[in-house]
């Protein structure tokens, strides 16, 4: 991780090309940022795109590592210089990282099927914008048909639930599986694991919600930012379904 980010981090702030002090929040964290940039490590990924710009925390964590081997991250936000007033491309240039990424200030609806009709292809996603599941289910159907078997997608603030709701029909999908969370998969506790034995009684599934039936520890999603692994390309019958 470059020093402008530790910096970054140390002092949750920066001071951009007008002077102003940009006091960041609701970022990335550090040691997310160390989970995902380890992902693209791992998986040598070369062709990487990210929904969500903001301050940039997580953008230059992705692009410092991408550009170590020449390549682009492609980012996508619609309100990087309004609603954020363009620090996030700001602490690109302080970087001098410019030119290691494509920007689209637009919505991801427009541009994830442009780049999929130019045939686009990529082995990281990170999606960090918001926390509708209608939206998201869009950007991930989107994903999934640019992503390389292999490639690798991941979602932070899973505390959401529209984000957490969606996790638990995506994960079960048959060319998909876990690859890993930060931080870890917490155990239910507390009232939900007093009750889950109601899941072993006849018909539980008609009668008691699915969070029971399934909770999300044992679906392996119960942190913060889950990453999936796509191992295959989409097969399911036309009538596939799980419960979610």
């Amino acid at each position: 991780m470059s020093q402008l980010l530790d910096e970054v981090f140390k002092a949750r702030s920066f001071t951009n090309s007008k002077g102003e002090l940009v006091k960041v929040h609701s970022e990335t964290n550090r040691d997310q940022c160390k989970f995902l940039q380890q992902i693209i490590r791992d998986k040598k990924a070369s062709k990487t795109i990210e929904i969500g710009f903001a301050f940039g925390i997580s953008t230059l964590a992705i692009t410092e590592e991408v550009a170590k081997n020449g390549h682009r991250h492609v980012v996508i936000d619609r309100f990087e210089n309004t609603g954020w007033h363009g620090n996030g491309l700001e602490l690109l240039s302080m970087a001098g990282l410019s030119d290691a990424i494509e920007f689209y200030e637009e919505y991801c609806y427009i541009i994830l099927p442009e780049l999929l009709k130019q045939g686009r292809k990529f082995d990281f996603a990170y999606v960090d914008s918001t926390k509708l599941f209608d939206w998201l289910m869009v950007d991930f159907f989107y994903l999934d048909k640019m992503l390389e078997p292999g490639g690798v997608i991941v979602f932070d603030d899973l505390m959401f639930p529209g984000i957490r709701k969606l996790f638990r029909y995506l994960v079960q999908f048959p060319h998909y599986q876990l690859y890993g969370v930060y931080p870890e998969n917490k155990k239910i506790t507390g009232v939900r694991k007093a009750v889950s034995f109601l899941r072993h009684l006849p018909k539980s599934q008609k009668y008691i919600s699915p969070e029971v039936i399934l909770d999300d520890y044992k679906l392996g999603i119960n942190s913060n930012c889950v990453a999936l692994e796509k191992v295959g390309e989409d097969e399911r019958r036309w009538d596939w379904h799980k419960t979610f």
